[in-house]
């Protein structure tokens, strides 16, 4: 019998895999399609890489761009391998179907383990009344097509909308978003992501917002949206960036796992309805974000191991975000939207990166870092706009999470000169 099984390869499932063996245990984790997860092969990271490769080169063509993708695709994925077989992890690919609460059948393999972790991600929801073809796309057909449209609609105005709006406008594609709501990427204060906006609009991307699609068709010639107001908008493609359902894996009601439409129910320590069953990332509902299924992939893992998680019962705003649109904004901790919401009062402090002394180096011309704080001067939360924005956010959660003053900041030391002066600046401004 395995110590543990693991159902998924995705950030969630390779922590939890990778942890457990690297401690002793014997782990056996099973993969239906490729290394990875979803993320990995047809959401965050290969958005990111063509992004990338267009910020680096603007001029790229769509076929050097795909050509340099793949090549970069295989290297990581090379990586993910070797990584899971050096911790000793051992490999088993298709699909898990339960048999019993600590068993799982593989093909012909049955395989039998004390702890079982479900890492099975999530998938597209299907809005249409009949299934995708060639012409209404998910992210994963959007990603692989031999040659690019003459124009597209892209449903949803959520980040990975936008990312794709970003991707296909640059290639001279003519993008419609429709959003349902009354602004495109929703959730997010004006200031940070009027520059992406103001830059959709140069490369003439349309927006409908406020519209709500009542019915989306697939024609031999493309697709066609009709939205509440009547209005019908044709394109030679479609791409759905709407709701996504929970992988349940198959047999998991038959052995008492409960689940709903929104994922598999877990407790603060993601076990299931059944004793010694964990279900982590977006198949649980409770976070769709990668950097939350690493945590919950960790937590469970040193749970497992019988060590103490710190990331059990925490309310997620705490974790850095990062949206890879041109330019790109990330932060952690709340908004302004969000702290008005609440009733909290706070003041607002920004500085430009191109006043840092590496910013003015490096030809920074716009871009800059907002830090949110309370009446105490507590942080509430840090938001920034601009190049690599991404690579400054990461370590900031764990200052939102000590719930620390701007003194506390003030007296740490900052790498000179660095864009992460621009913090200290910010800080600086405070009376």
């Amino acid at each position: 019998m395995k110590d543990v099984l693991v159902l998924g390869s995705g950030p969630a499932g390779f922590y939890t895999a990778v942890l457990c063996a690297s401690n002793g245990l014997d782990v056996t984790l099973v993969e239906k399609e490729d290394l990875g997860g979803t993320g990995f092969r047809f959401g965050a990271l290969p958005v990111k890489i063509l992004l990338d490769g267009i910020k680096q080169n603007p001029l790229i063509s769509y076929k050097q761009l795909l050509e340099d993708y793949h090549v970069k695709m295989a290297d990581v994925q090379n990586k993910l391998e070797s990584d899971l077989k050096e911790a000793g992890v051992s490999l088993v690919f298709g699909e898990g179907l339960f048999m019993q609460k600590d068993t799982v059948k593989v093909k012909d393999k049955i395989i039998k383990a004390k702890n079982i972790v479900i890492a099975t991600g999530s998938r597209p929801a299907n809005i249409s009344k009949t299934a995708y073809k060639t012409n209404i796309l998910t992210h994963k057909e959007a990603l692989f097509m031999d040659r690019l449209p003459n124009d597209i609609i892209i449903l949803g105005g959520n980040v990975e909308g936008i990312e794709f709006a970003t991707f296909f406008a640059r290639f001279g594609v003519k993008v419609t978003v429709i959003e349902m709501l009354e602004e495109v990427l929703p959730g997010n204060d004006i200031d940070l992501k009027q520059a992406v906006i103001d830059m959709l609009n140069s490369l003439n991307v349309g927006f409908f917002t406020g519209n709500k699609v009542v019915e989306l068709d697939e024609t031999t010639y493309g697709a066609v949206i009709t939205l509440q107001t009547g209005k019908k908008l044709t394109a030679e493609k479609c791409l759905v960036c709407l709701s996504r359902l929970p992988n349940i894996p198959k047999g998991a009601g038959d052995i008492g796992i409960k689940y709903g439409k929104e994922g598999i129910a877990v407790d603060q320590n993601f076990l299931t309805s059944v004793p010694n069953v964990y279900a982590v990332g977006d198949v649980n509902g409770s976070c769709l974000m990668g950097s939350a299924a690493i945590n919950q992939g960790i937590s469970t893992a040193l749970h497992i191991l019988g060590r103490e998680a710190s990331f059990r019962n925490t309310s997620y705003e705490g974790i850095p975000r990062a949206m890879f649109v041109i330019p790109e904004i990330a932060g952690v901790g709340l908004q302004e939207w969000e702290l008005q919401q609440k009733g909290i009062k706070y003041k607002a402090i920004k500085h430009q990166f191109a006043r840092t002394w590496r910013g003015i180096s490096k030809g920074y011309k716009d871009g800059f870092i907002k830090v949110l704080v309370d009446d105490k001067n507590k942080l509430q939360g840090i938001w920034m706009v601009g190049k690599d924005a991404s690579e400054l956010v990461g370590p900031l959660g764990i200052l939102l999470k000590q719930k620390l003053g701007a003194d506390n900041i003030l007296n740490g030391l900052f790498v000179h000169p660095s864009l992460s002066e621009a913090l200290l600046d910010a800080l600086l401004k405070l009376k």
